[in-house]
């Protein structure tokens, strides 16, 4: 354990890691405690489980042509998509596949309906906006989940009208995780330390840890807003209420992915490595989105979000199954056969994560508004929870965790010169 730094950094994902380099940058003597044994967070690039690289968490660079994180990629030559997908979206539906250009797909309308109602002054639940007599209501449902986590009943219109995205979406060729590893590799991390309690005092923060206890002149808690609305982390003074409210008010959802890797690649004619299947035989039938052999890899990438991801994650190997299973209704019961290996991603039951992204309830669009204030002033926020309009996104926490950098920085009394958010270390 380091001894009495200026600030310490809870989490290494990548708030965590934006906050190090604006300190580094800023020539603060701090350190990064991370729970987990990598770093990243829900940026994790897996490279064993399959046999291929592919992305358990975040793996699109959202708004790319305003995105810190893609310029930092071309900065360093992490390999990125550099255009975004244009050709056709296909889906498998009552029993048939068909095929629609990608800006025409039906579902972005009716998505589109659910932000424009937000950005009208209207806060409700999505559901409200949908129809749930549509024919492939389902499959809009299942969009929703996979957008902001959870079920349409339970996502704010005005907080899906709070977000900012410019259209341009680029998913990382070489893994989005591993870009934030690179970003991390000269800071000073301490892995395998879980924190346990934070205390603030007259002039300074008391950090409990695993390890011992550690202090410091200002904390930046980075990590994933479930430690809060749990109460994994216990805060003296406690939290102010109003923040414990927001807490409740802006949880996180649930969202998980299957990876299923071939002994060969199985798909062809998919101009656009993405298909939505859906088999509406029963009011019970889940569909289900995939990616299709990404970046040429012999793999299948299963999207599956909001309460049926939580319900399926109760019971091991289960979504695997359901990945696997609903494959084979659109391209044949063989295709299991040339399955070489499954995996499943696990943030909701992973003790340190706890789930996927922040969705405001409706009605609690303005609850996040509370994440951007210093706690105690001298404990800061940071996180895709904490931004005001790049929520949900890798980009949007580590221009959080930039910022928390140099509000510590100043409260603990130190002089903050002007921010630069390309800056690496080197």
């Amino acid at each position: 354990m380091v001894s009495n730094p200026d600030i310490v950094i809870v989490g290494a994902g990548a708030a965590g890691i934006g906050a190090g380099l604006a300190l580094s940058r800023l020539g603060i003597f701090y350190v990064i405690l991370e729970a987990k044994h990598r770093v990243g967070g829900r940026a994790y690039t897996d490279i064993s489980s399959i046999g291929h690289l592919w992305d358990q968490g975040c793996h699109w660079l959202h708004s790319a042509d305003r995105n810190v994180l893609r310029l930092i990629a071309e900065k360093i030559g992490h390999e990125y998509q550099t255009e975004p997908h244009d050709g056709y979206m296909q889906s498998f539906m009552n029993g048939a596949w068909s095929q629609v250009l990608v800006d025409e797909y039906f579902v972005w309308d009716l998505l589109g309906k659910i932000s424009a109602a937000g950005r009208a002054g209207k806060d409700v639940a999505a559901e409200e906006i949908l129809d749930r007599g549509h024919a492939l209501y389902p499959l809009i449902r299942h969009w929703c989940q996979m957008l902001y986590s959870m079920d349409p009943e339970n996502i704010s219109t005005g907080d899906a009208g709070n977000y900012s995205d410019s259209g341009i979406n680029l998913p990382v060729k070489a893994g989005y995780g591993a870009l934030i590893e690179k970003l991390a590799q000269k800071l000073p991390i301490r892995l395998n330390i879980e924190v346990t309690a934070v205390e603030v005092l007259l002039g300074s923060v008391r950090i409990e840890t695993s390890s011992g206890t550690i202090e410091a002149k200002a904390c930046i808690m980075a990590v994933p807003a479930r430690s809060f609305e749990t109460g994994r982390i216990r805060f003296l003074p406690r939290l102010p209420r109003h923040l414990e409210q927001a807490f409740q008010d802006v949880p996180m959802g649930w969202f998980e992915k299957v990876a299923v890797s071939f002994d060969r690649k199985v798909f062809e004619g998919f101009d656009i490595p993405f298909a939505d299947i859906f088999d509406p035989v029963a009011d019970s039938t889940c569909p289900l989105n995939f990616e299709l052999h990404p970046f040429g890899r012999p793999i299948a990438v299963a999207h599956v979000a909001g309460s049926v991801a939580q319900e399926l994650s109760r019971e091991s190997g289960a979504m695997a199954a359901f990945a696997l299973e609903t494959l084979c209704k659109a391209f044949g019961g063989d295709l299991g056969k040339r399955a070489v290996a499954v995996a499943a991603s696990g943030w909701g039951n992973d003790p340190f994560i706890g789930g996927a992204y922040s969705c405001a309830k409706p009605e609690k669009a303005s609850a996040r508004k509370a994440f951007s204030e210093p706690v105690h002033e001298r404990v800061f926020l940071a996180g895709e929870h904490v931004h005001p309009h790049y929520v949900a996104t890798c980009h949007g926490a580590y221009e959080t965790g930039l910022d928390a950098g140099y509000r510590a920085t100043a409260a603990a009394g130190f002089s903050v010169g002007e921010t630069d958010p390309l800056w690496l270390a080197t």
